[in-house]
């Protein structure tokens, strides 16, 4: 990407809404039925959050992520920029009611918005991988 994000390149993203899928069956092991004894959910699941990405506001385009994707993203950024919005929680059990899942989009969506006016933080790469700018430059 030839011009900088923050100065020349603004990203919008927000996250529109959330799902609950069932772990794959590769995962549907002894972990998958520990995670589910230790869960609030009825078996293997986990939440997939869909984002609605805008550059310039001209350029759309849609991500799924899960919780852990923001948390390793919020992870490395820890360790290489000062101050960074807060991230939501994690949970130590998981929970899955709609009344905790649409506090938690609430939740990213101002921590997204956040870091979105971070000019430093828009120009790490692992960020612009996360939001996936180089197939939508």
């Amino acid at each position: 990407m030839a011009c900088k994000l923050g100065r020349d390149i603004s990203l919008d993203v927000r996250v529109e809404r959330y799902e609950l899928v069932p772990d794959s069956e590769g995962q549907a092991s002894v972990l998958g039925a520990l995670r589910a004894h230790v869960s609030l959910a009825k078996g293997g699941q986990h939440v997939e959050y869909s984002l609605r990405a805008c550059l310039n506001n001209t350029r759309t385009w849609s991500l799924r992520k899960r919780f852990s994707d923001f948390a390793a993203l919020h992870d490395v950024l820890n360790r290489h920029l000062p101050w960074m919005p807060e991230l939501p929680a994690k949970s130590a059990v998981r929970q899955f009611s709609p009344e905790y899942l649409e506090s938690r989009v609430a939740a990213l969506s101002t921590y997204l918005r956040e870091l979105c006016l971070r000019r430093d933080a828009m120009n790490c790469p692992e960020v612009q991988e996360f939001f996936e700018l180089q197939n939508n430059d």
